[in-house]
């Protein structure tokens, strides 16, 4: 990775701050129910399915699309309800860090609706303090709802950073697509959602400027950025 130093760290939430695996797991289930493919997917089988990168669940070909329309729109329905996120671990801890260091912070999530509701759920958990912007997507499209590319430079503009000084920490390939696109200095990929370390690690297209396996390591990556830029 370049060494930079960087102004703004923002973070994808599901999967990235908080679990989204609960969720997932409820959506997916319903959405099989309902394609006649599963109705007994456990907790087990699901996450032993995410560890083979198997995000179909063995559903056959033909009927993956309106598997994904159906998961998606239960999974959208899940999270709203949910009342209260689960922090993964190590989040806490280091947004605290990071704020006290004096980065801008923001959450940039796929999540549409309100940004104020997903304020008070954050700050149902303690998280609400570390973050200078909370921002959900505008629901137009399923392109535009799942692409976070225009989002990411807003809210690098109301952070008045130029992109090329903010870090962007997501869970997913298409976060490290949206990062790029918004021509973000550093693109992170963390392996605490559903892809697993090696798929980020090795995604043919959307390469991650680092991966890392829980979010105790941003710190020290941080540091090591630092370091790297001040001996050059």
């Amino acid at each position: 990775m370049p060494s930079r130093e960087f102004k703004a760290i923002f973070f994808d939430l599901d999967g990235t701050l908080v679990d989204i695996h609960g969720p997932l797991y409820i959506a997916a289930r319903s959405a099989l129910r309902d394609i006649g493919h599963d109705s007994d997917l456990t907790p087990e089988r699901y996450r032993e399915a995410m560890g083979r990168n198997d995000m179909y669940l063995g559903v056959p070909e033909n009927q993956r699309p309106q598997y994904t329309a159906l998961a998606f729109a239960y999974f959208m329905t899940e999270i709203d309800k949910t009342e209260r996120l689960e922090v993964l671990p190590h989040v806490a801890e280091t947004l605290a860090e990071i704020r006290r260091q004096g980065y801008a912070t923001a959450v940039v999530t796929s999540r549409p609706g309100d940004p104020q509701r997903l304020v008070e759920k954050l700050a149902m958990v303690g998280l609400a303090s570390y973050f200078d912007q909370v921002v959900t997507q505008p629901f137009s499209s399923m392109k535009e709802l799942l692409d976070k590319t225009e989002i990411l430079r807003q809210t690098a503009m109301r952070a008045s950073t130029l992109p090329r000084a903010c870090m962007y920490v997501g869970d997913e390939p298409r976060d490290i697509m949206a990062a790029s696109q918004a021509g973000f200095g550093a693109a992170i990929a963390v392996a605490t959602g559903v892809v697993s370390y090696a798929h980020l690690q090795e995604h043919s297209q959307y390469r991650a400027d680092h991966v890392m396996r829980s979010m105790s390591e941003l710190l020290e990556l941080l540091e090591r950025l630092r370091k790297d830029g001040a001996s050059q």
